[in-house]
């Protein structure tokens, strides 16, 4: 994941370290699979402050999914990174990960160049896997823990919204650790004016009970999901403000 600015200074001169680092022939075999670089830019434009954070974003869920995203609008290849262009390529469409080794992790790099400051970044990002006792582990905690599950939104529609997406997450990922996505909950996620809680010991009962809720809304009982903790009048419209980069990235 390249920072990817599409300037005409930056672009080259990071194509150049991308290809000195990994893509030199004397550093990658012949039956080895092209090293595909991108850039979220494309998608989002330059998010400035938060570019490096978008491309983290972007990073994780490539490993995460196993597919490496495409880049957009891209027709023909800048003049000036064609001398480090071997053994690199740009994906121009959806493509699922390479086939690597057992028990060789999915990786990936992500370049982040501050040129308002001169913050200059690079982390790796590598794909969980977990031990064989981590699972047991994992499985063992489900059947002892019970734990509060805090949900909350802006609004009652916003909050059916986020427990029908819960159920959906919940329902394909069934090895999430129940400690782990409370703690998530009340500790990483903002807290909004609208809630609702659920006590559990098992993923399982908890995606029963989001969805048991979920039910008894959808009847028609005029009965509310959750309960609302705040005074604050609804009756204020949040205003909303576009940033717009004004960069062709």
């Amino acid at each position: 994941e390249s920072h990817g600015t599409g300037t005409k200074a930056g672009d080259p001169k990071e194509a150049a370290a991308i290809y000195n680092c990994f893509g030199k022939q004397n550093h990658r075999s012949s039956g080895d699979a092209p090293l595909y670089v991108g850039s979220i830019k494309t998608v989002v434009g330059h998010l400035e402050g938060s570019a490096g954070l978008a491309g983290i974003l972007k990073g994780s869920a490539s490993l995460q999914q196993g597919f490496i995203p495409p880049n957009l609008l891209f027709d023909r290849l800048n003049p000036d990174i064609e001398p480090f262009y071997k053994g690199l390529r740009v994906p121009t469409q959806l493509i699922p990960w390479p086939a690597l080794p057992d028990g060789v992790p999915r990786r990936v790099s992500v370049n982040s160049f501050g040129g308002f400051g001169g913050s200059n970044a690079h982390a790796i990002l590598e794909q969980y896997c977990p031990t064989l006792s981590q699972a047991q582990e994992a499985s063992a905690s489900q059947d002892t823990a019970v734990t509060p599950f805090v949900f909350s939104a802006a609004s009652e529609s916003s909050l059916v919204s986020v427990l029908y997406s819960y159920s959906e997450y919940l329902n394909n990922h069934t090895q999430t650790s129940p400690s782990d996505l409370a703690w998530t909950l009340q500790s990483r996620k903002s807290q909004f004016s609208y809630r609702v809680a659920f006590s559990a010991p098992t993923i399982e009962e908890l995606r029963s009970k989001i969805d048991a809720r979920l039910a008894t809304t959808s009847q028609s009982t005029g009965s509310s999901i959750g309960i609302r903790t705040s005074s604050k009048s609804s009756s204020v419209k949040q205003r909303i403000l576009g940033v717009f980069t004004g960069q062709g990235a």
